[in-house]
């Protein structure tokens, strides 16, 4: 089974599959979830189900079921996620994320 990814947004729930060349995370934001401007290596995701309001500096695109979104090297974002919505993230950055330690 994949670690848990230690999230900061309540109600969601990110499982992590890391190694030296990148990220790929899983998410399930069964609450929603508001991310807060914030930047951080090249990123490119998937919606599988649900929404995502994604807001750069020039736009903000709303990516829906099967839509994508790609993010360059240190491109300030941030974005508003609807209940229900199912995201498959990939990042350049190896230690973008951590997994949860074991309570």
């Amino acid at each position: 089974m994949l670690p848990v990814v230690d999230s900061p947004f309540p109600g969601s729930r990110g499982y992590l599959l890391a190694g030296a060349h990148g990220q790929v995370v899983f998410w399930h934001f069964a609450s929603g979830a508001r991310v807060p401007r914030h930047q951080h290596g090249p990123q490119i995701g998937v919606v599988i189900t649900g929404q995502v309001d994604l807001t750069t500096a020039t736009s903000t695109q709303t990516i829906c079921e099967g839509g994508s979104f790609s993010l360059n090297d240190q491109e300030p974002h941030s974005a508003v996620v609807t209940p229900g919505t199912l995201v498959i993230e990939m990042f350049a950055d190896p230690d973008r994320h951590t997994a949860r330690r074991p309570s």
